[in-house]
């Protein structure tokens, strides 16, 4: 669970209410989209859930949505397609 915490907070960190929302830098969004993909294929390999159901289970459809949010940031940060294995 902190490691989902960990992982929410890199793709959506801002500042405050009141100050701007700073520039996500580069090295940031790619730090986000490898968390974010380590992060959904241990969930995967290790939740006897979705082994048992051969179906995600309800934390992996949610890491798998921080994912694909993380990987859009990438993409309107300039960076290239992921490499997926």
């Amino acid at each position: 669970m902190i490691t989902l915490l960990r992982v929410y907070q890199s793709v959506n960190f801002y500042a405050s209410q009141d100050a701007p929302c700073p520039e996500k830098s580069m090295s940031s969004v790619n730090d986000a989209l490898e968390n974010a993909r380590l992060t959904y294929d241990q969930h995967m390999r290790t939740c006897r859930q979705c082994h048992a159901d051969r179906a995600a289970c309800a934390v992996a459809k949610h890491l798998l949505r921080i994912y694909n949010n993380a990987r859009r940031d990438h993409m309107r940060a300039g960076g290239q397609h992921p490499v997926t294995d």
